[in-house]
């Protein structure tokens, strides 16, 4: 049973005494590093050149049944990859590290496409019914830097898609009916378009292969579970207000998230929340739910059902393991969900039940066997 979150004195001194940017503070620039811990121990986590040379050894194993390809080149030289796989008839693109600081979700999706090239009849039968594109490293300048934005144009390539008109006068009816001012015409001149390389070579490639599902994994800082002394592991998210998205959307993007908390939260270690409330219609995931324009102006005429994956922070080298499992798990729950046809039957409305979650955790005080960096 879950008790009510206790208050420290100490705690809340040590915050009313704190710098503006203290040391170990979760911020919106990639997951919690630990108080004393700015130098972040990299040696759990795979470069860009280790990522892509897995790449091409699993394509080599594959006999000939995934196929990587390159699509462009990142801002300073670097591949930019998709790794193609399966025959069925449902499209599926998983993505991982598009902010360059939040590391495993490129070791989740190898170690989920390793079990795809496996050969077993698991993965025989879901490569018949799914056909997957999976960026395992969508922002390698910025990963190899470890920050958050990309290395040429210091932007995030997650604000990064394209949004029209059409899609600015949704959000802000949005905006109005949940009592909250409209944006500025302003702010509609100052939405991004494609700015960067990746994001113009992404956008065609996702327009090329019009996914059906979309599944993006994400670092978050480190967070209570609601109002309990538990900490959030792993938080389920939808990038969009529900009135920004059709009826089918919505209801499959929370089914795809209640089938991933389900199976995350069958560890012992994990510990499943709701990502708090967003409405990021320039987001990649957000764009490809509404159609939204590509770095010329056109349109894929496509719309995706997609939602992410937030892991916690204190990303260290003892944690990597289960952080990149509960990750797998979620995938696969997402994915036999698909391919056995049982994805339409979930109760979308279980959405509402996953614990939200709670404030964050600004000190390793609480959890020092956590800070393992």
């Amino acid at each position: 049973m879950r008790t009510p979150r206790r208050r420290y004195l100490t705690l809340m001194a040590a915050l009313l005494l704190a710098p503006t940017v203290a040391p170990g503070l979760a911020n919106a620039n990639g997951p919690f590093v630990p108080p004393g811990q700015e130098t972040v121990n990299r040696s759990s986590m795979l470069s860009a050149e280790q990522i892509s040379a897995e790449l091409r050894s699993l394509a080599a194993r594959s006999k000939g049944a995934l196929r990587v390809e390159e699509i462009g080149r990142s801002g300073q030289g670097r591949p930019l990859e998709v790794a193609y796989i399966g025959t069925g008839s449902t499209r599926v693109w998983i993505q991982g590290r598009i902010h360059g600081n939040e590391p495993y979700g490129a070791e989740a999706s190898l170690d989920f496409l390793k079990t795809l090239v496996s050969g077993g009849k698991h993965a025989r039968d879901v490569l018949k019914e799914i056909s997957f594109a999976i960026i395992p490293l969508y922002n390698p300048d910025g990963s190899e830097a470890f920050r958050r934005q990309d290395s040429i144009n210091n932007i995030d390539l997650n604000r990064d898609w394209g949004v029209d008109r059409r899609m600015f006068d949704q959000l802000n009816a949005v905006r109005v009916s949940l009592g909250q001012a409209p944006l500025p015409e302003r702010n509609f001149t100052n939405y991004t378009r494609h700015r960067a390389v990746e994001s113009q070579a992404f956008w065609y490639a996702w327009a090329n292969f019009k996914p059906h599902h979309m599944i993006d994994l994400h670092h978050q800082g480190t967070y209570y579970v609601g109002d309990t002394d538990e900490m959030t592991t792993f938080s389920v998210g939808i990038s969009l207000d529900p009135g920004m998205l059709t009826t089918d959307q919505w209801n499959t993007v929370r089914r795809m998230g209640v089938v991933a908390a389900d199976a995350a939260g069958k560890s012992g270690v994990v510990n499943v929340t709701r990502y708090p409330y967003i409405n990021i219609p320039e987001g990649v995931t957000s764009a490809s739910m509404l159609n939204g324009p590509g770095p010329q102006g056109e349109y894929a005429n496509w719309r995706s059902n997609a939602m992410f994956f937030e892991s916690r922070g204190g990303i260290g080298q003892k944690s990597s393991g289960y952080i990149i499992k509960q990750n797998v798990n979620g995938l696969w729950a997402i994915i036999d969900a698909m391919s056995d046809r049982s994805l339409a039957s979930v109760d979308a409305d279980r959405w509402s039940n996953i614990p939200p979650r709670g404030a964050a955790i600004t000190t390793c005080d609480k959890f020092p066997n956590q800070c393992d960096f």
